[in-house]
């Protein structure tokens, strides 16, 4: 009965309809499962573009599964990423390497995603980032307390994959909330 959650997934990976591989909705990480809710609001949100669906994807499998084999359908081998820290990643294992980082940094580190704007081959997203401060990153010492900043995100795509992607968070505002 579990797998009925995956049917969407698979019945598009099997028939090669490319909105059904767009959109995340495989739920099959326990971060995922966690974030289900927010997911599921995130994929609600009005995108009326194939390239913003990817985005969003991206986010919910980056940041809300943790979701790597999903990941690697949408970007492409070299894509590049560069965050608010003005760290840039590069390939598959950079943004996992990333990940792991932000995991260590920013406990349960997820997105929710308010507007998608694209043209063509570019998109922009905005969200609310959000997680538990976990470490001495910003502070003296870990604070354990939760956080939810502004931030935006701009990326390009070709042939429906990401290929560069930067994201902005307004790490300030983590300061103000500790």
């Amino acid at each position: 009965m579990h797998f009925i959650k995956h049917l969407p997934v698979l019945l598009g990976l099997l028939t090669g309809l490319p909105a059904a591989s767009a959109q995340y909705v495989a739920l099959n990480t326990g971060v995922a499962q966690k974030n289900e809710a927010l997911i599921r609001k995130n994929n609600a949100l009005p995108v009326n573009s194939t390239n913003g669906k990817v985005v969003v994807s991206f986010f919910n499998a980056l940041l809300n599964a943790r979701d790597v084999a999903f990941l690697k359908t949408i970007v492409t081998d070299d894509v590049r990423f560069r965050n608010s820290l003005g760290v840039t990643v590069q390939g598959i294992d950079g943004l996992t390497a990333m990940m792991g980082k932000f995991d260590n940094t920013f406990a349960g580190f997820r997105i929710e995603i308010t507007e998608v704007v694209a043209e063509g081959e570019v998109v922009f997203l905005k969200g609310n980032f959000m997680g538990t401060h976990s470490s001495a990153f910003m502070a003296p010492a870990a604070t354990n307390q939760p956080f939810t900043v502004p931030g935006f995100a701009r990326f390009t795509l070709r042939g429906g994959k990401i290929i560069d992607g930067f994201a902005v968070a307004d790490f300030y505002q983590i300061t103000k909330q500790l």
